[in-house]
């Protein structure tokens, strides 16, 4: 497949222009706060772990209160490229282990490069 420069720099950046019909979801959005963000890949409770839109690493985020007329929104507590440094953050915040972060690989690997 052959991807000129402009599609590969508007599919990082997460609008969608260059991800074909097949691979975009639909109800999902590019922004990385959103609700129904697209690179999601764990949810745990309050909680949640996702792909960084220029799939560089991983995310940890935590749901902000929602607020009447605007839907629920996340903010990122932290950014990691190792298993090891995901576990650790998610610990310090939730208190507990979560045992699906185990299912992870041992370094973050963009989805291109597998």
């Amino acid at each position: 497949m052959n991807i000129d420069k402009r599609t590969q720099v508007s599919r990082k950046a997460g609008n969608g222009e260059g991800v074909s019909d097949a691979q975009a979801m639909p109800d999902t959005d590019h922004r990385e706060t959103a609700d129904s963000y697209r690179g999601v890949i764990l949810t745990l409770g309050k909680y949640r772990v996702a792909v960084c839109r220029d799939d560089l690493q991983w995310l940890f985020q935590r749901r902000r209160p929602a607020f009447a007329g605007v839907g629920p929104a996340w903010d990122s507590f932290g950014y990691c490229v190792t298993r090891k440094a995901l576990i650790r953050l998610q610990r310090s915040h939730m208190g507990a282990d979560a045992p699906a972060l185990l299912t992870l690989p041992e370094r973050f690997k963009p989805e291109d490069t597998e």
